[in-house]
């Protein structure tokens, strides 16, 4: 487990200067209607796209192939992309309030709880397209799929208000304890149903099912 994230870190490595030069570029771009504080509020969503590009490269150099014929099991080799994705998160969660701190906002303030949630939800539909169909098919497939939801939601709020109360309106009366207790457990069942797709997905594609 730790010769692979190491490799995992490797190939980062390799990429750290695209990263980082499209993370300036794109900070430059939305520093017209965002402010630094939010600019540095999205940053644990990079861990998503390098998380991606790991796999990618896996599949582009066949090491999936090779790891096949070791005595790794999948769900290791799979349980490992998602222990570096929950590594990654922690640590550019971490960068965010060093940003913080450099801006002026002493102590800064805790990640917004909704952006830690969009992050782990689109991490659990995200690596199993990507096992499922690769990176770039699995990658439109993603973007897709959380444009449908985005065009629901937001829709739905101005055209289908009451069924939007229907689903989302006892969140207002929830204690906050019990409403968070909540959310964890379904982002605990979400995670866990992907890494069982994942792992379903990375097994079938060594057998060949999928080309």
């Amino acid at each position: 487990m730790i010769a692979m994230l190491r490799k995992d870190l490797y190939v980062t490595g390799r990429y750290a200067a695209a990263y980082a030069g499209a993370w300036a570029v794109i900070s430059l771009l939305c520093s017209v209607w965002m402010n630094i504080h939010s600019l540095l509020d999205t940053m644990p969503i990079c861990a998503l796209t390098v998380v991606l590009n790991a796999v990618s490269a896996d599949q582009e150099c066949r090491w999936d192939r090779f790891a096949a014929m070791s005595p790794l099991r999948p769900w290791v080799l799979v349980g490992e992309k998602y222990l570096y994705a929950y590594g990654l998160i922690a640590m550019l969660t971490a960068l965010r309030a060093a940003g913080l701190r450099l801006a002026g906002r002493h102590g800064g303030q805790p990640l917004p709880r909704t952006i830690l949630v969009l992050v782990l939800l689109a991490l659990a539909t995200a690596l199993p397209l990507t096992y499922r169909y690769g990176r770039r098919k699995g990658g439109a497939l993603l973007l897709a799929l959380w444009g449908a939801v985005a065009v629901l939601i937001l829709g739905g709020s101005f055209l289908c208000s009451p069924v939007i109360d229907l689903l989302f309106g006892w969140m207002d009366d929830a204690p906050a304890l019990t409403l968070e207790v909540r959310v964890a457990g379904g982002l605990l069942a979400a995670n866990a149903a992907s890494f069982w797709l994942s792992v379903r997905f990375y097994t079938r594609r060594q057998w060949g099912w999928y080309g």
